[in-house]
């Protein structure tokens, strides 16, 4: 089955604030205030709230395709409160905002229609007066339902915008790799069949004993070597330059292909080439490590640089007891520290790593 683009993102995207709108659930308890309920049935009334929310807001850190879970689940809560209080028209509002949220157009209108189908039997099953259960149970269930219908049409259309964005930048690389290919190609080309020509010349002319043409010669092949080595040296310099943008580019998009929402912030800075290397090497070995072991959903790659450092941060947001460096970090380290800079680690709020080098590592134009 072919996923749609955001169904590769987590319903996470929004848990930042989406739990700010649990305020409206405290409608949930109006009924308290016209129906006389026992303390018992009170009691009843604040554990299945409790449990509604921490549903709720273990759905806004699923992936989508683990969302249907606590959505069944809200459902058959609501389902189970409704004999005893009509506050439980509150539940549908959210499941309207999850389902539209989550799913495609068709299975969002299913789903609605079948959940309206249900109020309405529950309506008359219950005899509640109807602007007390089924006019806010369905009125909810629509209309936030088709709110994140519309996030999830915006969450798509920014996706697509970056993915469009990121592959233009990709092109761009390649075409400027191919651009350096070919002038090294003209370059070593022109240059070995100098080198080639007068390396025979001189062959000749010692056949022949004449050592002043031959040192001639020889002088003339050392300066078109010195010569040919600064315009490479000059060529590989923007390569390798671009060769740290290429491979954090296809890092990002190796990471939305597994269903990552990816922020890459800050300019990409021009480093030395052994510098370039060892913040390509970590960075690879950070994003197989967020491959195979976060269950979070969200990556950010930020770019600083202050005063006497240049810092690369590497942030998910999966969840982490504890964290045992292995093979790879302590390589990581070992590299960073042969160029004296360092690798952090914390575990607080999902798992972020801080690679940082001096500033001297900056690649100086004309060095």
């Amino acid at each position: 089955m072919n996923h749609h683009p955001s169904e590769q993102c987590a319903g996470s995207i929004y848990s930042a604030k989406s739990w700010i709108w649990l305020v409206f659930s405290l409608y949930y308890f109006v009924p308290v205030y016209y129906i006389p309920f026992s303390a018992l049935a009170q009691v009843l009334l604040v554990g299945i709230y409790c449990i509604f929310v921490a549903l709720y807001l273990w759905a806004i850190t699923l992936k989508r395709r683990h969302v249907w879970i606590p959505i069944t689940a809200i459902t058959l809560l609501g389902l189970a409160i409704t004999p005893y209080t009509p506050g439980s028209s509150t539940f549908f509002s959210y499941i309207g905002f999850l389902v539209g949220f989550t799913y495609r157009t068709r299975i969002w209108l299913a789903v609605t229609g079948l959940l309206v189908a249900t109020i309405a039997a529950l309506h008359f099953k219950f005899n509640y007066p109807f602007p007390y259960f089924a006019f806010p149970a369905i009125s909810g269930l629509v209309t936030i339902g088709i709110i994140g219908y519309v996030e999830k049409l915006r969450l798509d259309a920014r996706i697509n915008q970056q993915k469009s964005h990121q592959e233009i930048e990709q092109l761009a690389v390649i075409a400027e790799r191919e651009r350096i290919a070919r002038d090294l190609h003209d370059i070593l080309g022109h240059t070995l069949s100098s080198i080639a020509l007068k390396a025979e010349l001189a062959e000749k002319l010692l056949e022949q004993e004449k050592h002043q043409q031959v040192q001639q010669h020889l002088s003339e092949l050392h300066q078109i070597a010195r010569n040919s080595l600064s315009l490479v040296r000059q060529t590989v310099s923007g390569y390798k330059h671009r060769g740290l943008s290429g491979e954090v580019m296809e890092l990002c998009e190796k990471l939305r292909q597994n269903g990552f929402v990816v922020e890459l912030n800050g300019d990409i800075p021009q480093l030395t080439p052994r510098a370039e290397t060892a913040i390509i090497l970590a960075l690879t070995e950070l994003t197989t490590n967020v491959l195979r072991h976060s269950n979070g959903n969200h990556c950010q790659i930020e770019f600083q640089q202050n005063c006497d450092k240049i810092l690369v941060c590497m942030r998910d947001n999966g969840e982490v007891k504890s964290l045992i460096p292995g093979n790879g970090l302590q390589g990581i380290q070992e590299r960073l520290h042969a160029l004296t800079g360092d690798l952090q680690s914390s575990i607080h709020k999902g798992c972020e790593f801080i690679i940082s080098l001096p500033r001297n590592e900056l690649h100086q134009q004309g060095s």
